[in-house]
């Protein structure tokens, strides 16, 4: 059995202060170990930080011989490791960034490997260079399917305008990925491809039609409008929602007409996309509205009056005349609720006045 310090008559009686003494000691020593070692990290990562800068700075548009000759081997070599594959990776975005002449043989290579980590790096590498080869090397990878085509587009999105004359002739393509993406990428530069663009409209894959609808929608003139507006009738539902879109800001008011047949639709996609597209012209769009409130389609009927009350018609009408039989139709196309929240905004409006009357 262990004697216990209270069981010693020699032990003094101020153990219990002498052991809280020893806590207090053990506790400051550990403190101050702990910051010397934290500064010391601390300093240890400036440091290295500003070293690695300096380097970067001084050092890194230059390359010796050997080194050069090690990152061209890593970069090189295939491997079935991920410690190999992102040495690889490292060696050619260091390659990249420096522009080292060997770079476009090695991102060739790296954009055709099978493994998708790499030819992704290379993608992006060759989008951190920006210069003519590369988005040369980028736009014919899209072509041939060489990496991931959605972060090829990414990057020559990305490095808009300078790809935009090598755009074009993707839009010609006899592969229909590539006539997507061509459409895609295009959309942005309204001085280019307005022709091919209209011819997409009548392609083959519902994808690509979608594509060039949406393209066109930044375009303004005939072409883009009667191409947008034929669009309306697509059989695929994706495809006249992108038309309904386009051919509002194309031909505008014009087609509205056409495009509020639509409030007709059997996809909610393509209703909703038509009630924007109405919405956003405002007064101009009454006179086709105002016909769909007698169309046997109660979605249309309900759509044109939410569209009327949206742009402000209702209550133009019921403050100035409440006995319109075109409010009469709105209110019966709409709906009791309709006709409720516009009586409320109605009684809310011509409170003061009736109070100040009073």
């Amino acid at each position: 059995m262990i004697p216990r310090s209270s069981d010693d008559p020699f032990v003094p009686a101020d153990d219990d202060l002498a052991v809280g003494e020893l806590i207090t000691r053990i506790a400051v020593g550990m403190l101050a170990v702990s910051f010397v070692a934290w500064a010391a990290v601390s300093v240890a990562v400036v440091v290295g930080r500003a070293r690695y800068e300096r380097r970067e700075r001084l050092g890194g548009t230059v390359l010796s011989s050997r080194h050069a000759q090690r990152l061209f081997r890593r970069a090189e070599r295939s491997t079935r490791t991920d410690w190999g594959r992102w040495r690889r990776i490292a060696a050619l975005s260091r390659l990249a960034r420096l522009r080292h002449p060997v770079s476009p043989h090695l991102l060739s290579k790296a954009l055709a490997d099978p493994d998708p980590v790499v030819a992704s790096a290379a993608v992006r590498a060759l989008g951190s260079i920006g210069e003519r080869w590369a988005i040369e090397f980028l736009v014919q990878a899209l072509r041939s399917g060489r990496g991931p085509r959605s972060r090829i587009a990414a990057q020559l999105e990305r490095l808009s305008p300078a790809p935009g004359p090598l755009l074009q002739p993707l839009l010609r393509d006899p592969d229909p990925a590539v006539r997507f993406w061509g459409a895609t990428l295009i959309g942005p530069y309204a001085d280019r491809g307005e022709y091919d663009l209209a011819g997409l409209t009548r392609d083959e894959d519902a994808n690509v039609r979608a594509a060039a609808a949406e393209a066109l929608g930044s375009r303004r003139g005939d072409v883009a409008a009667e191409a947008t507006v034929a669009l309306l009738v697509d059989p695929v539902w994706f495809v006249r929602v992108h038309a309904v879109r386009a051919a509002g800001q194309t031909a505008g008011p014009r087609a509205a007409p056409a495009i509020a047949k639509l409030l007709a639709d059997e996809k909610w996609w393509v209703r909703t996309a038509t009630k924007d597209a109405l919405r956003g012209m405002g007064h101009e769009a009454i006179p086709a509205l105002a016909a769909v409130l007698s169309s046997p389609d109660g979605f249309a009927r309900n759509g044109a009056a939410e569209i009327l009350q949206d742009i402000g018609l209702v209550d133009q009408l019921a403050l100035e005349d409440p006995g319109s039989p075109l409010l009469a139709q709105i209110y019966a196309a709409g709906g009791p609720g309709l006709r409720e929240a516009a009586e409320s905004r109605i009684a809310r409006a011509l409170w003061p006045s009736q109070v100040r009357a009073a």
